[in-house]
Parts: structure tokens; sequence; C-alpha cells
């Protein structure tokens, strides 16, 4: 099957909303009323949540009139509905990346947990590809933490402002891509700023990881807050996943951790969602403080993340392997490429170690900053 390259105008005309001259005026209203409703403690349908999307990304409202509009959605607390909506709004005005592969993931997380200790979910996705799962990886820049995976993954070479032909050859060629969420959802460029100023989770944090223009079927995700992990994977059922993980360290890791145990909400198209706890003893592991490898800004997140997959197992690079092996090691058993967490993780080693990791991530590199 060959995939037709889109050109700048295709793109830019899936990018632009159809919508009447006169829907600003609407789009004003219709918000003012709608954050009305959320400050008396009233939830939207999912219908409501969609136009509700619609309503913030137009230019006609003010960014003190989105500020109130998300801060009133976050204190009413996002339900499944308004996620599902929303996510499904964003969903359909993406641009989209087509691929070949009937499995493949992604890995991403909501941002801003207490415990960060590093761009772990970044790292584990070429530990993923290595072992031979495609990883459809979707991010960006941070907006309410210090590193997103953008900024990492620009800091280790990689071009994040590859056009869609160049995202979907990586995925298709070398099972490996990264989705710029800006450029494949360039309306939520309208809120962008305000969720810069508001330096708080809003709903748009829950959004990323559920609105992958590739549309994975499954996925391996990071709740900040254990409070939405169930939320999260009930609004994924809803918009077709096959099976998902959302993971809460007991640590406040947004990842599946080995300092504790880690909840998960699993969700499945067949089964629904499910609740249970997951420990690095699953994987084979024993428990280990993550106290010492904290990694801050982007350029420390390359090194760290260039040194794990490359093999280093001296001093704490053994223990923030260890922690990329167990969330790899989550998705290939997830996607069904392994029976179980042990022999799960014991394939991550292998694809580190064989060098298959360290490969994916140089040919993403080189890849994405070859000219058309």
């Amino acid at each position: 099957m060959k995939l037709e390259r889109a050109d700048s105008k295709e793109i830019e005309g899936a990018l632009r909303p159809n919508r009447p001259s006169a829907f600003g005026e609407i789009a004003d209203l219709k918000l003012s009323e709608t954050t009305a409703r959320l400050m008396h403690r009233e939830n939207l349908s999912r219908a409501e949540a969609a136009n509700f999307l619609e309503c913030l990304l137009n230019p006609a409202v003010t960014d003190a009139q989105i500020a109130a509009a998300l801060t009133s959605l976050a204190v009413n607390g996002e339900t499944v509905d308004e996620l599902a909506g929303m996510a499904e709004a964003m969903r359909n005005r993406a641009f989209p990346v087509r691929s070949r592969h009937k499995v493949f993931i992604d890995t991403a997380g909501t941002g801003s947990s207490s415990a960060k200790a590093f761009n772990v979910s970044t790292a584990a996705a070429f530990v993923i590809a290595g072992a031979g799962l495609p990883v459809a990886k979707h991010g960006s820049r941070a907006a309410t933490s210090r590193c997103g995976s953008a900024d990492v993954l620009q800091a280790l070479g990689v071009n994040t402002a590859a056009p869609p032909e160049i995202v979907e050859r990586c995925l298709n060629d070398h099972e490996i891509c990264f989705i710029f969420a800006p450029l494949f959802h360039r309306a939520t460029a309208r809120v962008a700023q305000v969720r810069r100023e508001l330096g708080v989770q809003t709903i748009f944090n829950l959004l990323g990881p559920l609105t992958n223009p590739a549309r994975p079927p499954f996925q391996i995700l990071g709740a900040s807050h254990r409070s939405v992990s169930e939320t999260i994977a009930s609004a994924l059922t809803r918009l077709g996943v096959t099976k998902a993980w959302v993971v809460h360290g007991g640590d406040g890791l947004d990842e599946i951790t080995i300092a504790d145990r880690t909840f998960v909400a699993a969700a499945s198209v067949d089964r629904g969602v499910e609740t249970f706890a997951i420990s690095p003893e699953d994987f084979g592991l024993e428990r280990q403080s993550l106290t010492e490898i904290k990694a801050i800004g982007p350029i420390e997140n390359a090194q760290l993340i260039r040194a794990i997959v490359s093999g280093e197992k001296r001093g704490n690079f053994a223990v923030a392997r260890d922690l990329v092996i167990v969330n790899a090691a989550a998705a290939l058993c997830l996607a069904g490429i392994a029976g179980d967490l042990q022999c799960a993780a014991s394939l991550a080693r292998e694809s580190i170690d064989s060098g298959n990791a360290a490969s994916k991530l140089d040919a993403l590199i080189r890849e994405t900053n070859r000219s058309q």
C-alpha cells in the first residue's frame, strides 16, 4: 500500500476550520454561557464539550474568556464525556498521520508530575521500537513542566518540525516517529499562551495524549494524578482504543515506577476499564530509589536518554535504565509482543544491549533532518 504525500495546500485546507464568519460572535456568546454553567457546577454532554472546544479555539474569543473557561472546567473536574467530546473534536481538526502498521503504540503523559525523574516515556519509545513494536510518539514542548518530549528530542538532534510526509515515512519505514502536536493541531495555538500564563494543568494536559493524529490502537499513558486515571481510561474506551494502560506511580511519578507500586487503569474495547496495581517485582526487579536520577532541562534529559539507549549501566545509569525497561516492557506486553511482563523486560533489555534502541534514535535524527 502506497501512501500519498500531502502538499502544503492540502495540509492548510485540512487545518482550516470550516465555519461561517458569524461564528465568531456565536462562539463568544456560547463560551460565556458555557463558562457560567461550569461555574455553577454543571457538566457538559459529549456534544456540548465538542462545541466548547470549537468556541475556545475561535479567534474571536479573548484570552481572558479562555482563561476563565479553562479554570472553571478544571475547578469543576473534567468528566468522561467532556474529555471524550473535546478529544474527538480535536482529532477531527487534526491533520492525520497514516500508518501502514496495524499494531503500533504511543507512550505519553499528562505532564506536571510532582515526582518527575526525566523524560522516561521518550526514552522508552526507542526501546519499544527497537524491540519490534512501532511507536507513533505524540508530544509537544513543555507547557506546565520544565522539559517536554519535543524539548528533549530537539536537544538529541531530532527535527521536531519535520513535515507530515517525513513523519509518516519515519513511522512506516523506520517504526518510530515524533508527531509534534502544534504542527498537527494548528488550531490549539490559540490557547497555548493562555496555558503558559496560567501555569497550571488544564484539560489540554489531559487531551494531548488522547489526540494523537495517528490514532494508535495501543497506548501507555502516564497520569500526573491518580484521581484522573480512570476518567482518562474511560475516555479512551469511548474513543475506540484497542487497549491502553493509564499509569500513576505510588511515588507520584507519571510513569510506571520502580520505587513503589504503580496504579493502573486498564482500558479495553472488549472489557471497559479495570483497575489493578503492579510492582517492580512483576518485572523481575527489586525496588530502587529514584532520588538520584532527576534530569531537569532538555540537555540533561538528552544526555541521560542517549546514555541509556547506548547501554550505559554504571552508577545511577543502572537505575534509570531499569526505569525505562519497565515502561518499555509494559508497552510490549500490552500490544502482545510478549506474553508477560518479565518476558517483556527481557525483550526491552535486548533492544538496548543489541544496539537496536540506539539505532532507532539515530534513524529518527537522520530521517527528520533529510531534505524532502
